[in-house]
């Protein structure tokens, strides 16, 4: 079975306090969009293990989300069997966009599906919590949603439509030194999604931009570049280093895209928000 893993944007980030655990309470917005990771999964006997063929960017084994979800679906279920999960890249890795969490929720459902539905819905998002706080999003049958908490729990919200012109740094950012070098300010604000003016008020904020942007200041240009070129709006993806701006049309999009790529030499992918 072939299963496509959509990448996503976060739309804002507010971060409001941290946990004892040292997890950060955050209020974001996820967008899923058009750029796709392809993931297939073949099961195999029962003393065949787990294999990932995958890019050489990205671990094939347990460092690699696909991997651990398998094995947690395994524990889960008592089921025992062998599986070969091939995984084609488009999302960027290290680019906030989601990639591996997208391709970890693939196999969580795909499995469940493959096996008759074991496990509920319930189950599944409380095993994607387990991998990584945007994984329960990807299982999510929204393509937009409210993320509150650690950004597992979900509010499916209306799609934030328009084309988004992802630019790509080549570097990238680790999200566990983004978050460690985040200095709280603010104070944690439980009624944050009253309303949705409310919500449309908190529109391209990033609370992680402001440590990132000390140590890499590239990404402070990379969203006045495309500004410049007519995006409405631009920011900061996530943990980064992706920076996007979303524009009003593909036309707009593509024009800033070739720009971008022929006169500053960056990587630039045009993606439409899913609705």
């Amino acid at each position: 079975m072939t299963y496509r893993c959509p990448a996503k944007v976060n739309l804002f980030l507010i971060i409001t306090g941290v946990r004892d655990d040292g997890y950060h309470l955050i209020q974001t917005l996820y967008q899923k969009i058009s750029l796709y990771d392809e993931l297939e999964i073949q099961v195999l006997g029962n003393k065949q293990g787990i294999h990932i063929t995958c890019p050489d960017i990205i671990p094939s084994g347990e460092e690699n989300l696909a991997y651990r979800a398998a094995q947690l679906f395994k524990a889960e279920t008592g089921m025992e069997f062998g599986l070969r999960i091939g995984i084609r890249k488009a999302i960027p890795p290290g680019g906030g966009l989601g990639g591996g969490s997208s391709n970890g929720a693939a196999v969580l459902a795909g499995l469940n599906e493959l096996f008759g539905s074991p496990l509920t819905t319930e189950d599944l998002m409380a095993l994607g919590g387990r991998l990584g706080a945007d994984v329960p999003f990807f299982l999510l049958d929204a393509t937009a949603a409210l993320g509150s908490g650690i950004g597992t729990t979900l509010t499916p919200w209306p799609s934030h439509r328009g084309w988004y012109l992802l630019v790509l740094p080549d570097f990238s950012i680790s999200t566990r030194w983004a978050y460690e070098n985040f200095v709280l300010t603010r104070v944690d604000e439980d009624t944050i999604f009253d309303g949705r003016k409310r919500i449309e008020g908190l529109l391209w904020q990033n609370d992680l931009e402001q440590s990132v942007i000390d140590r890499y200041p590239e990404i402070r240009h990379l969203k006045e570049l495309l500004i410049a070129l007519g995006a409405n709006a631009a920011m900061m993806s996530g943990s980064g280093s992706t920076v996007f701006g979303l524009f009003a049309t593909e036309s707009k999009a593509m024009n800033a895209s070739e720009i971008l790529r022929r006169r500053y030499g960056y990587r630039a992918l045009v993606a439409k928000g899913l609705e």
